[in-house]
């Protein structure tokens, strides 16, 4: 009977670790500014795009070589918030990236905010910044906040 018992104990503290590491954690994240896209819009898809950069050579395809302000992605990931090029004045931000559960990671948005009246030029409304590299995360869900809730805009697989 002692016996029993103490394989319920042991299951039952298993399962209290198991639940522990897949609690929320917040993420600390850098925003960052002074990028700009030199890419092609036919990377891009109508509306809000969301991409999670975790190798030099897709930093390039999107800011171009040679830049001392490249992310060290030994450390960490970049998330970007790109729009195709247009004349609103479209700013978009991250609110939060706060949860880290398990294998995901959730980062909440805006894309929304019309800054002011048209531009004279054609632009990429873009957010980026940086978040530390995890290890067992696999996937960066996207969400915007809207008046009826949270929508997911997409789930982006990390790229090892």
């Amino acid at each position: 009977m002692r016996s029993i018992w103490i394989l319920i104990l042991g299951l039952m503290l298993s399962l209290v670790n198991i639940d522990a590491n897949a609690q929320p954690t917040e993420v600390q994240a850098k925003k960052l500014s002074g990028y700009f896209f030199s890419g092609s819009d036919a990377m891009l898809k109508d509306g809000p795009n969301c991409f999670v950069i975790t190798k030099p050579q897709e930093f390039e395809k999107f800011f171009g070589k040679g830049r001392a302000d490249t992310p060290h992605f030994s450390k960490e990931w970049m998330l970007v918030l790109i729009m195709p090029a247009t004349k609103k004045d479209i700013q978009l931000e991250f609110n939060r990236i706060s949860m880290k559960a398990g294998t995901f990671v959730e980062v909440y948005c805006d894309f929304n905010k019309l800054r002011g009246k048209m531009l004279t030029y054609e632009t990429n409304p873009m957010a980026v910044c940086t978040i530390p590299r995890f290890e067992k995360v696999k996937t960066i869900n996207f969400y915007v906040e809207r008046k009826k809730g949270l929508e997911l805009v997409t789930s982006v697989d990390v790229k090892r």
